[in-house]
């Protein structure tokens, strides 16, 4: 690298202890975020969380499903945060121990489906059991409590 303006020395080898922490301090700085897999996993967790939020915030889901995807990002706002702290505190975690499983996403929207084919066939049995009893004279009140109809 070329001297710095006013001085023989360039910034790599500069003997001032200013410049020197400086250095030091940028290093770190790069060291645990720039030049590790730590950044891109913690980027890919934003992600992660920006599509649940669109999922959730889409009216295609039944209300009970979406409020358990709220609770699943709430999981992964505490998991960010956690690894935040853990990087603040000066510990130097492995990709692995900040990375979410690679299949996390799909599997989340799997589960989201099946959630929602649940809710969706407990909705029309409750329908059809209240039709069914409305037909014979029965009270469907009791039926609609229990099965949150």
């Amino acid at each position: 690298m070329p001297a710095a303006r006013g001085s023989k020395y360039c910034y790599l080898h500069h003997p001032d202890p200013a410049v020197a922490n400086r250095r030091k301090r940028n290093a770190s700085r790069a060291a645990t975020l720039g030049n590790s897999r730590i950044g891109a996993e913690i980027r890919s967790t934003r992600l992660l969380v920006r599509e649940l939020l669109d999922l959730t915030l889409s009216n295609d889901l039944h209300p009970l499903i979406r409020k358990r995807l709220t609770e699943v990002v709430q999981l992964l706002q505490v998991y960010c945060r956690l690894s935040e702290l853990e990087l603040a505190a000066g510990e130097k975690p492995t990709s692995g121990d900040i990375a979410l499983p690679e299949d996390a996403e799909e599997r989340i929207r799997e589960w989201a489906g099946v959630e929602e084919t649940k809710v969706r066939e407990r909705e029309r049995l409750v329908e059809d059991l209240s039709q069914a009893m409305e037909a014979q004279g029965h009270d469907t009140q009791a039926v609609k409590s229990v099965m949150g109809g």
